[in-house]
């Protein structure tokens, strides 16, 4: 299932615009953003393939550019879903979901990975 893809620096509902360390990443801006987005289209390929290191390398590395992106740890999730590790699965929802803040969407679907992947 593929989950919408919004990378913003400011959804981090906890942290106000005007927070110090939300400077350098708006700073960073769009360059990041589209290392970002280009890590996920190339994950979600290798995941589409067959490919689960590549994609979870590739989304692995997208975290690190944007650790508090819920999506991010929601398709990390579902790779590992994929894999059949619902333990590592069941982790990265409930990171997804503390990172979400009040992103009423990212966490339903850190709700419906943590679900699906604890049965």
């Amino acid at each position: 299932a593929d989950m919408p893809f919004i990378t913003s620096p400011g959804s981090t509902a906890e942290a106000p615009a005007g927070v110090p360390g939300e400077v350098a990443e708006t700073e960073s801006g769009s360059g990041s953003a589209e290392a970002v987005q280009e890590l996920v289209g190339s994950s979600r390929t290798s995941r589409a393939s067959g490919d689960y290191a590549h994609a979870r390398a590739d989304i692995e590395r997208a975290i690190r550019i944007e650790p508090r992106n819920p999506y991010l740890w929601l398709e990390l999730g579902e790779i590992h879903l994929a894999q059949d590790d619902n333990r590592q699965a069941v982790v990265t929802a409930k990171k997804a979901l503390s990172v979400a803040g009040a992103d009423g969407v990212a966490r339903a679907a850190a709700e419906d990975l943590l679900e699906r992947a604890s049965r």
